[in-house]
């Protein structure tokens, strides 16, 4: 059965059609998830030391953890966040379903899902319900069955106004202190520099997919399909917003990188063996390249005689069409004849590679929307042994291939290790808290000898492309990088 989904919706620059409707259910999915932080200030932190019979001192030291970040300005913070389950899957204080102090719960959590960065766009508010099952999103024309007429933005802005601190975004949280010390009729003041800060235009949008401007951290192009929003399939940065009337091409940056998950997928480049005028330039492959962010990426910074040609493999025509008509590909095809773009699987695409030993670099970045046992990315076929071995095959000795991996569970998880461990000896393994990423090194002979990953570590800090553009070395610090080695190879050594 085909899954109906719902457009995006394009909200009015007043937004007085907005409806925002939310009951909480008491599910508890708002405490759950990977790298959860819930922020506590001095009177939280009391608060929650009074409900938990400890001192603050002995809270602070048993149930929070501090954590440093920038702020807008690029000052680090230490801020204190409450811990995590172990596995980091919930927040320490949920009890199945339930808040264990739900009374003295901290206003981040008392005003979810009123979250300013919910409130940026009808993307963000479906995003938002996506997890969490209060919030209803129904069309703009509404159902015909809705029992009342939710929350106008208005009364959800002055809410904020009177309660809410500890947001996502740095420059939000500033303003949410400073209105916290104004008149309430300063909330159409505030409410207009949301809007001039914070936004996002649907630049196009169908039953299938959605192409988005949008005004965060920076002005960027982005497009996602609409039945998993929570997946950004490619983001381009833009050097200006463009004008809600000008239908000419942006100027896209293709200086730097908006995703992480790209970012990450760059790694690989500086553990290739290093090359001199005499050696012969790159070549690399990119399946599932979607709107070709990452290749127009690497092509901007690498010279015709560094990087010879990229291939961009992407099976979707709708896909390819909307990269050539939102994301300037069809003007970088005429500009760049290094990038070479195949709509066609990536089953079919390394078939019919007749020459072996081809790629330095194979990046497998590819989600279908659809899980398998517990693995949403990359998909079943691409995990099997024969598909693995043509990937090897086209790899030059010491060539990488670089899997971006998505699962439900460190089962699923261990499932696809043990499919890659089939056919690839060992590597390294890079740990975020949606993904993981495997670097797979393509080697004659199977060694099951660790990887030495300072040293490896050592070679991203000292590219001078990885520093300066791809900005890894940041994710190194922030990130777990370990060594990985076949769990097939190992029993095979023992036996």
């Amino acid at each position: 059965m085909k899954r109906v989904t719902r457009r995006v919706q394009s909200w009015s620059s007043s937004r007085e059609e907005v409806r925002l409707r939310f009951r909480c259910t008491e599910c508890g999915k708002c405490c759950t998830g990977r790298g959860g932080r819930v922020r506590v200030n001095d009177r939280e932190l009391q608060d929650l030391a009074d409900a938990t019979n400890l001192s603050r001192a002995e809270f602070e030291r048993s149930y929070t953890r501090a954590i440093v970040e920038e702020d807008a300005a690029g000052a680090k913070k230490t801020h204190l966040v409450l811990k995590q389950t172990p596995d980091d899957r919930q927040c320490i204080f949920l009890n199945g379903s339930k808040c264990s102090v739900y009374k003295a719960r901290p206003t981040q959590c008392r005003t979810f899902p009123w979250w300013p960065q919910h409130l940026v766009s009808d993307y963000d508010w479906r995003l938002a319900a996506k997890d969490c099952e209060g919030i209803r999103v129904v069309d703009a024309q509404g159902d015909g069955q809705e029992e009342d007429s939710g929350s106008s933005f208005d009364d959800v802005m002055s809410e904020i106004h009177r309660s809410g601190e500890n947001f996502t975004y740095e420059e939000l949280k500033q303003m949410l202190r400073d209105l916290r010390e104004v008149e309430p009729e300063v909330v159409a003041q505030y409410k207009a520099e949301f809007f001039d800060k914070f936004s996002r235009r649907v630049v196009f949008s169908d039953d299938e997919v959605t192409v988005l401007d949008s005004m965060i951290d920076g002005p960027s192009r982005s497009f996602v399909f609409n039945d998993r929003l929570q997946l950004t399939q490619s983001e381009v940065a833009l050097s200006r917003m463009p004008d809600i009337h000008d239908d000419t091409e942006p100027d896209f940056d293709r200086t730097t990188l908006a995703l992480e998950v790209h970012r990450v997928l760059c790694t690989p480049l500086a553990w290739l063996p290093e090359r001199d005028r005499k050696s012969k330039p790159m070549r690399l492959s990119i399946l599932g390249a979607g709107a070709c962010t990452l290749p127009l990426f690497l092509l901007e910074h690498f010279s015709p005689h560094e990087l010879e040609r990229l291939d961009a493999v992407e099976p979707s025509n709708r896909v390819n069409a909307i990269a050539k008509r939102f994301f300037g590909v069809t003007s970088a095809l005429k500009r760049d004849q290094r990038l070479v773009m195949h709509e066609k699987t990536g089953e079919n695409y390394l078939a019919e590679q007749k020459e072996g030993a081809v790629f330095d670099l194979l990046v497998l970045d590819v989600e279908t929307g659809e899980s398998c046992a517990g693995v949403r990315a990359p998909p079943s076929a691409m995990l099997e042994a024969g598909f693995l071995s043509a990937a090897k095959r086209v790899l030059v000795p010491s060539g990488i291939l670089a899997v971006n991996v998505i699962t439900e569970s460190d089962a699923a998880l261990a499932q696809v290790e043990a499919k890659l461990g089939r056919v690839f000896s060992r590597g390294l393994r890079l740990s975020l808290s949606a993904n993981t990423t495997f670097f797979l090194f393509n080697e004659e002979c199977d060694n099951d000898t660790l990887l030495e990953v300072d040293q490896h570590s050592r070679k991203v800090r000292a590219c001078s492309f990885q520093t300066q553009h791809a900005q890894t070395p940041a994710l190194l610090e922030r990130c777990q990088l370990t060594a990985w080695v076949s769990n097939s190879l190992t029993r095979k050594s023992n036996a």
